[in-house]
């Protein structure tokens, strides 16, 4: 057996291997002899024949054809075309973005005239990198540690974790990048020593925190307890680099008359030359930026670029963005109770922490000393996976405690199951769940109500025992379990992770109370298992939800003609248009054209009533209604005081009125903002009405405050 660390990123990726008898790890260089390899795949097309392309050269040929070049498909992993960041993406990314075929709800990325989905994709550059670990380590990896953002949902991991089998290499786990950035910066810690870390991440198109322990006990064993994290999947370098491309394109404009927004091949190359400013930014105080030739205008001119931007003019137009990092940064310590003062080190983590305006801004923040920059930002969570993989051996048996290989499903020695199996070695990381994870149920007049089973922040490594709720079955004897993850009090406004269906024998009451257990095993794959109490009667499925979501909509097995389905898309159908009607001039006008579009597909489907099509469009209005911005926000809000008890709803519907106004008086990011101040509020009222409490008036006070002062 040989492991490797796979940082999988989202522009660059990595590849470490840890040297038992050195104790560190090292990134491997690839074929080009270099440690970084862009997350880049084309295809050259000549004389009718296909190339495959991945990395560098993938990168260079997406000058010439970049609509049939694949960058940033991890900000796709596991998403499904409705979602709403797939629909953002749509906006921001040169190639096209399909829905999958045969009601593949996933979305897929075209290359070449072919559809894939974002995990075939990342199979092929981890293909790739495993090859170029082979050439150098002269043997063939079986194993490998790959990370992901910490934020990332079940079935955004689920979608890694397929990409890695895909790839022949037995994923040993996979770990959050700030806790493998942790682990490498943790090997120099003493025995007994405890350090409380921050690790601050913000690569190339992502940003993550998290806020762990860290400590190395008297054996040499180092231990990571992750308390929290946060991130934002829209929030990095290259977020930086569009910046200075509209920079760019305002230049163009002015100076030839032209706009160059929608060329798609001069877009390409004015990112380039925009993050070679950025870096160059770092050390000096201005860069020119020329670009000959840069396109051609109509008529046949030629443009060149040849324009300066400063570094005070580059901080300025990043500085919301850094600002937006920080807020999150708050947001997490006040989840724990924590002050800046309470973070022994912070880790900057990623290449775009080499930014000046970054890391000026984390220094201030946290004051300078606690600032930790001695390992290479871009290197070490391919060093910390590196790590987990070299220091890990296998998974101990809980009957037996003999050590398995990490392919095992059951144990060699007693055959007992290896689902809650626990890894072994001098390396220990002790995870938390990010959100909650629970399922749609009925709670009293509300028929979508998200009941928590695994609660948000519920350590797993793995669970050793599952977590329960008890339900009344209310459909007959079909018993469906809508399983979701998120932290919203109304299940839909949380993402969908699939639908467990079992229908109660003849001999069980229709209206008896089951058991519905959730556990994650030794994968964080989820167990669900349904049981009625006093009877023998027992389901289990292991809800995979990249796959499992693939075929729900074509392989459910519907009520005789699908009426159910049927009657569930009319209800979303008609809730969407009156959605719409309320809300219209709080949309976005291309969500307002989204929404009315789906609304028609979902006429079409009503009338052949096809129970596959029927699901999933149900899902997509729902997407709809939940990812519509400001206009989302009120409708929740508005919902949340129909429900709440008459002293919050008072306080909530003044809120409403205050972000209406400045709605009307044309100040749409102050409504925004006061938006966003409005939901941890409104969070913890749907949580506390099932149980008849009222949210602190001081607490309601203040937000009222807050909301009506001028931005």
């Amino acid at each position: 057996m040989k492991a490797i660390g796979i940082d999988l990123g989202t522009t660059n990726s990595a590849v470490a291997e840890y040297k038992p008898d050195q104790k560190r790890a090292s990134v491997l260089v690839n074929g080009d002899g270099k440690p970084l390899t862009p997350s880049v795949v084309g295809v050259r097309i000549r004389n009718g024949e296909h190339t495959r392309l991945i990395g560098g050269p993938a990168l260079n040929w997406a000058k010439r054809e970049p609509k049939d070049t694949i960058v940033s498909v991890k900000r796709l992993m596991g998403r499904d075309y409705a979602d709403a960041d797939v629909a953002d993406a749509r906006g921001r990314l040169s190639y096209r973005i399909v829905p999958g075929p045969d009601q593949d709800p996933r979305a897929h990325v075209m290359i070449a005239g072919t559809a894939y989905t974002p995990a075939q994709v990342s199979t092929m550059i981890l293909e790739k990198l495993k090859q170029d670990a082979t050439d150098r380590l002269g043997r063939t990896p079986t194993h490998a540690v790959i990370t992901v953002p910490a934020y990332f949902r079940e079935a955004q991991r689920a979608a890694t974790r397929a990409a890695g089998e895909a790839a022949g290499l037995v994923v040993k786990r996979i770990i959050d990048e700030p806790t493998a950035a942790a682990i490498a910066f943790g090997v120099d810690l003493q025995p007994g020593e405890r350090r409380r870390i921050l690790v601050y991440d913000l690569g190339g198109g992502t940003f993550d925190i998290s806020i762990l322990y860290a400590t190395k006990d008297t054996e040499g064993n180092n231990h990571f307890q992750v308390l929290d994290f946060a991130g934002d999947n829209w929030l990095g370098g290259d977020d930086f680099d569009l910046l200075v491309v509209d920079r760019i394109i305002e230049w163009i404009k002015q100076n030839a008359g032209v706009d160059p927004s929608e060329d798609l091949k001069f877009r390409f190359t004015a990112k380039q030359e925009a993050e070679l400013a950025k870096r160059e930014l770092s050390q000096a105080a201005e860069v020119d930026i020329i670009v000959p030739a840069a396109l051609r205008a109509d008529g046949g001119t030629v443009v060149d670029v040849d324009m300066t931007l400063s570094r005070a003019e580059f901080e300025e137009m990043i500085e919301p963005l850094v600002a937006r990092t920080i807020r999150l940064v708050r947001d997490a310590l006040e989840r724990q109770s924590l002050r800046p003062d309470d973070i022994s080190d912070v880790l900057l983590v990623g290449g775009s922490t080499l930014t000046p305006k970054v890391y000026q801004t984390v220094e201030s923040f946290f004051g300078k000393q606690k600032v930790r920059r001695n390992i290479n930002p871009m290197e070490c969570v391919a060093l910390g996976a590196g790590i987990l993989a070299g220091t890990t051996h296998g998974m101990e048996c809980v009957a037996c405690q003999k050590i398995n290989d990490d392919s095992a499903a059951v144990c060699a020695e007693c055959g007992h199951s290896l689902a809650t199996a626990r890894p072994t070695g001098d390396t220990n990381v002790y995870d938390v769940t990010g959100m909650a994870l629970g399922v749609g149920a009925v709670h009293g007049a509300q028929a979508d109500t998200f009941v928590p089973i695994i609660p948000k922040g519920t350590p797993y490594n793995p669970m050793t025992e599952p977590m329960r709720r008890t339900f009344e079955a209310t459909d007959g004897r079909l018993i469906r379990v809508p399983v979701y993850e998120g932290d919203a009090a109304v299940a839909s406004q949380n993402h969908e992770q699939g639908v467990i269906e079992y229908e109660l024998p003849e001999e069980i009451d229709v209206h008896t109370r089951v058991d519905v257990e959730f556990v994650y095993d030794k994968n964080r794959e989820l167990n669900v298992t349904i049981t009625v109490p006093g009877t023998s009667n027992r389901y289990q499925k292991k809800l995979r939800t990249d796959t499992q979501r693939t075929n729900a909509a074509a392989s459910a097995e519907p009520e005789e003609d699908g009426a159910t389905y049927r009657e569930d898309l009319a209800f979303i159908e008609e809730a969407t248009r009156m959605f719409l009607r309320r809300y219209e001039q709080y949309l976005e006008p291309a969500h307002a054209m989204k929404i009315g579009q789906d609304l028609e597909r979902a006429q079409r489907t009503l009338v052949f009533s096809d129970p596959a099509e029927c699901r999933f469009m149900t899902s997509v209005l729902q997407s709809d209604i939940y990812s519509a911005g400001l206009a989302s926000d009120l409708y929740y809000a508005e919902r949340t005081a129909d429900q709440a008890a008459p002293e919050d709803a008072e306080k909530i519907n003044q809120a409403i009125a205050a972000i209406r106004r400045s709605h009307q008086e044309g100040r749409r990011d102050a409504a925004l903002e006061q938006a966003r101040l409005l939901k941890p509020v409104l969070a913890r009222v749907g949580q506390q009405n099932a149980v008849a409490e009222i949210v602190d008036a001081e607490e309601f006070d203040g937000l009222l405050k807050l909301l009506d002062r001028e931005p």
